[in-house]
């Protein structure tokens, strides 16, 4: 019998699938970003919040890089990976078995007596056509694909945070810079209304001035509405409750601002280092590995097995028996579900090759339009400061040339309305600033350096 084994197995190892023919594709990128001129021309630092040197900010990134209930998540999912390399590696072993029982019964119809067997049994299946293999190199893709995940939600989560430190600072400055054009606006109000107690104002001109007044009061419940929702979101974010956060936010702080330009490299390295890449690749890997396993499926399997089993009976002497020798397992019809196997592991391959593709084209358009809107902060910057400037010495004119009877009263009001909002445009625009180098930092970072 061994001998026509042999005969079946030579050529079946002739035929052995190969593998580790997988090869990781190249992207596309173009030789530099656009705008890349606003930015250093160097690789991405990791811990780039730092630029903004506010110790509150960093301490809320400590906290929900330590708490953060989705990198948490992530972690899991790295351990659960883990154990899967671990799985796929045990498959190609020898596999050994022991069993055993003791107990009482009528076997031959003499009477009870105690009946004691135990048994030992091995098996090991030869990974003739690289199914193990395969998998193996699937089951360490994957967990190169969940590290690169948990940095990924890392990332995401600094940046996260970030936006909505910025986002409430900026709600804050919008209520203080309220309620001081209120004051301003109130004191307009005031001074209107003994000019239509000397005759020199109408009714009509205390209304507007009115007016005025409330249309600063009606702002002021949306731009606490939206500092609410940021602590309450920053709370989520770190995995506290809002108390625990709202005390040390709501003292107010100044808006934050980045103390130094935004790095950025050359196009191909910055979008080969990022995670969301490398996860992409990775999951590539494991669906071709796959494919590997699905291949080998469609050939013989070859296992050497073995089994020693002792029986005693009523205490008498042990019997034992023992067998060893290969066994030969062959496809010979599924009714095509191999095939369909197959057929699926090839598709699921394509897919994850398109997704790393679709993957690339999104991160060079993340970078790109990061840059883009951060090339342009510098302008409006200068702009709103200048706006804001011209407003205030308007203003101080109107109310000087309105007390000394030259001017006219909706020249007053109208240069409080443009100082609102100048100043509302700078804060404006400080925050897009600040979320520019955000944005443009995440786009390009290759990991948060936790380690």
């Amino acid at each position: 019998m061994s001998r026509y084994l042999t005969l079946l197995v030579t050529p079946l190892l002739a035929a052995c699938v190969a593998t580790g023919d997988y090869q990781a594709p190249t992207a596309a990128t173009p030789a530099a970003f656009a705008d890349a001129g606003a930015a250093e021309q160097a690789p991405a630092a990791q811990k780039w919040w730092l630029a903004f040197k506010d110790p509150v900010l960093d301490r809320l990134i400590a906290t929900g890089l330590a708490q953060n209930l989705d990198v948490k998540q992530a972690v899991e999912r790295v351990t659960e990976a883990r154990a899967g390399v671990t799985g796929a590696g045990a498959a190609g072993l020898p596999q050994v078995q022991a069993s055993g029982m003791a107990g009482r019964g009528d076997m031959t119809g003499a009477g009870a007596a105690s009946l004691e067997t135990a048994s030992l049994e091995t098996g090991w299946t030869l990974d003739l056509f690289g199914k193990v293999q395969s998998g193996r190199i699937a089951a360490r893709a994957r967990l190169d694909a969940a590290y690169a995940s948990s940095e990924v939600a890392r990332i995401v989560l600094t940046g996260a945070v970030a936006e909505t430190y910025v986002d409430l600072r900026y709600y804050q400055e919008r209520m203080a810079l309220t309620r001081q054009s209120l004051q301003s606006r109130q004191k307009t109000r005031d001074m209107i209304q003994s000019s239509l107690e000397s005759g020199a104002a109408t009714k009509l001109d205390t209304l507007q001035a009115d007016q005025l007044v409330a249309v600063a009061e009606a702002e002021l419940p949306a731009l606490e509405v939206g500092y609410a929702a940021a602590l309450n979101r920053l709370a989520t974010l770190t995995g506290q409750g809002t108390t625990a956060i709202a005390a040390d936010l709501s003292r107010g702080a100044a808006q934050p601002v980045p103390r130094f330009r935004a790095q950025v490299g050359v196009p191909a390295e910055v979008i080969r280092k990022r995670p969301d890449i490398i996860a992409a690749e990775r999951n590539l890997a494991a669906a071709s590995a796959a494919v590997g396993v699905a291949k080998a499926e469609l050939f013989p399997s070859l296992s050497l097995g073995g089994m020693i089993k002792s029986v005693s009976i009523g205490g008498g002497a042990a019997s034992e028996t023992w067998s060893f020798g290969p066994s030969l397992s062959l496809p010979i019809f599924a009714g095509g579900a191999l095939k369909a196997n197959l057929s699926a592991s090839e598709s699921r391959a394509r897919q994850a090759h398109l997704a790393w593709q679709a993957a690339v084209l999104r991160a060079v358009e993340e970078v790109q339009t990061a840059l883009a809107a951060y090339a342009r902060d510098g302008r409006s910057m200068a702009a709103q400061s200048r706006l804001l400037g011209i407003s205030k010495d308007t203003l101080d004119l109107a109310r000087s040339s309105f007390e000394i009877g030259e001017g006219n009263f909706l020249a007053v009001l109208d240069a409080e309305r443009m100082l609102l909002d100048a100043r509302g445009g700078l804060a404006a625009a400080n925050r897009n600033r600040a979320l520019n180098f955000i944005r443009l930092s995440v786009a390009t970072a290759e990991g948060v350096g936790t380690n």
